[in-house]
């Protein structure tokens, strides 16, 4: 099995078991918490997002594009982070009543204080993440960022069980940032003593990279969390949690198909570049594979925003199932976005990975802080024009590089067209004998995803999908550990 497919499967057994924890934390705390609380905490966590993202500017992802990674740069990585986290520590302290005061949250204050004590933990796992990323050790990752989403996802439960409020989030979060950082340190392959020691040596390197990496980030953060930080103050802090609430449930297929390949995308194209591959073919391969698995899941979320609202948050959160639907029927644009930033980091065109997601977000950011004021449906709604100008706009950049024509963009992804269309002859057909009413009981939907999953295969045999590759890889290791498996299973024999 080649490096980057074994890259991609650890990290996508990382990205479900980390799926199914938040999960279970969301569930978990829709019912302990009111959407006027969870909308406190997305306030509180946004506006350390925004402030860390600061951070970015000098960030240790650096490492993953050096050809050998020498000890000053671990050293000037873990410098310049500690001395940015203390600048924006200090920054945030000293307003952080004035935030309070201006959102009416008297704890605010502490939220924030225990957000930015997480990321001084943080300080010290971020370097050695990325050198492992770099060594594309992403079982060793998978196994130490599960374990430290474990107690962050725990401590969240059981303080909210025990009624601390939103302020739960604040000191999980903290856990599990020292549980990281414990974890990091023990697989390291460097010396932690090395990586503290302070030094400024490879401070261009680290400026040349950031500048981009940090503007593009921050730049993501305020997009993410701004509309919603202006939604908490204009309309109220229960739009804001059932906004966020609704954007958790239709990115469950993101986080299953996206989230693992963004976790391996920049080593392993910064790899294939390293060695001389084909670029050009990588990138419709994976805008390939990407649709053919990610529509036919955000799709399939729409049809079943009801029973999917209902299991996770509850009845109580009923308001949310409109937006779910909405935001899940936008995202179809999402899949080509995703690629484009790691792409054009990988070849070493930072400026233009950061002027793509810039053009992105700013125009993103302009639609949904202008619906933002007439409430969290224009929020929703405004995602089918700022997603597909923002599909539009990496097409661009990626083809800029590339070279690649239109034909060969539509040869990429017809096959994922049909495989969708496969994908959901099925439930399309259950909810016309079921008079197209789409308020439906678990049963019904657990009938649904079984025809999803029955017509998924069948679409892409037809339509000879590139993932076809993927299932005969797996049906051969199955056969070859035929031998293995009745030997040491002798249950298993005829």
């Amino acid at each position: 099995m080649s490096t980057p497919r074994r890259a991609f499967i650890m990290s996508s057994i990382e990205q479900y078991l980390s799926l199914a924890i938040n999960i279970t934390v969301v569930a978990a705390m829709a019912r302990l918490l009111t959407p006027d609380a969870i909308g406190h905490a997305v306030t509180g966590i946004g506006i350390g997002a925004i402030a860390l993202s600061l951070r970015e500017f000098v960030t240790p992802e650096f490492l993953i594009q050096r050809p050998q990674i020498e000890e000053k740069d671990l050293r000037t990585s873990f410098t310049m982070l500690f001395v940015l986290t203390v600048l924006i520590t200090v920054g945030i302290l000293i307003i952080s009543n004035e935030i309070a005061q201006f959102y009416d949250s008297p704890e605010l204050p502490l939220f924030l204080f225990l957000i930015m004590m997480s990321a001084f933990a943080d300080v010290v796992s971020q370097p050695i993440v990325a050198t492992l990323r770099r060594n594309m050790a992403f079982g060793v990752l998978a196994k130490i960022r599960s374990a430290a989403l474990l107690v962050s996802a725990s401590s969240t439960i059981l303080l909210g069980f025990l009624g601390f409020g939103y302020i739960s989030y604040a000191w999980a979060t903290l856990a599990g940032a020292i549980t990281l950082a414990g974890l990091s340190a023990f697989v390291s392959p460097h010396s932690l003593v090395l990586i503290c020691r302070p030094s400024l040596e490879s401070w261009r390197t680290v400026a040349a990279f950031g500048r981009f990496k940090g503007a593009s980030q921050a730049v993501d953060r305020i997009y993410e969390t701004v509309p919603q930080l202006i939604l908490g103050k204009i309309i109220s802090m229960s739009s804001v949690g059932l906004y966020n609430r609704a954007n958790t449930l239709c990115g469950i297929p993101d986080r299953i198909v996206m989230s693992a390949f963004y976790a391996m995308a920049f080593p392993a194209l910064a790899a294939s570049v390293r060695g001389g591959g084909n670029i050009k073919k990588a990138y419709l391969n994976t805008l390939s594979y990407l649709s053919g698995l990610y529509w036919p899941g955000v799709l399939l979320i729409a049809l079943t925003a009801t029973p999917i609202v209902d299991l996770i948050l509850g009845p109580q959160w009923g308001d949310a199932i409109l937006l779910v639907r909405l935001l899940s029927l936008a995202a179809v644009f999402w899949f080509a976005v995703v690629v484009t930033n790691p792409l054009l980091l990988a070849l070493g065109h930072n400026r233009d990975a950061f002027l793509s997601g810039f053009l992105c977000r700013c125009l993103a950011l302009v639609l949904l802080c202008g619906a933002s004021t007439y409430g969290i449906t224009a929020m929703a709604a405004s995602q089918f024009i700022s997603l597909p100008a923002q599909m539009l706009i990496s097409l661009y950049f990626a083809r800029k590089h590339l070279g690649f024509t239109f034909a060969e963009l539509m040869a990429a992804i017809l096959p994922s067209v049909v495989v969708t269309f496969f994908s959901l002859m099925g439930p399309l057909a259950f909810l016309a004998f079921n008079g197209w009413n789409l308020q439906m009981n678990f049963l019904h939907f657990g009938l649904m995803l079984l025809t999803a999953a029955a017509g998924w295969l069948p679409g892409v045999i037809v339509a000879n999908h590139p993932f076809l590759t993927e299932i005969r890889l797996i049906l051969r290791t199955l056969s070859n550990a035929a031998p293995w498996l009745r030997r040491h299973f002798p249950a298993l024999r005829a």
